[in-house]
């Protein structure tokens, strides 16, 4: 008894290309309204730290935790186009 296997797929994608792209995308999104949240709550601590030293460095570092993971966020599909190209379709 043969069953066929599209009758199993509930979803809306085509294959699993499709639903890796969708992933990726929603997980951009989601990190992209992160890394907003991540500076104003930033622009908020250094608008509060009224000069103290710690408060300003504990600010700074934060920015640029927060800027290091938006540049992370806009190369990881670039990452992944290249792992799915070149090393899930090797022959």
């Amino acid at each position: 008894m043969l069953t066929d296997l599209q009758t199993l797929n509930l979803t809306s994608f085509g294959d699993l290309q499709e639903f890796v792209f969708f992933v990726v995308q929603l997980a951009m999104s989601l990190s992209v309204l992160v890394v907003v949240t991540s500076l104003v709550i930033t622009g908020f601590k250094y608008l509060f730290s009224m000069g103290d030293e710690e408060k300003v460095k504990s600010a700074t570092r934060s920015l640029t935790f927060s800027l290091v993971g938006l540049v992370i966020i806009f190369l990881s599909p670039r990452v992944i186009e290249f792992i799915i190209n070149e090393v899930l379709t090797l022959n």
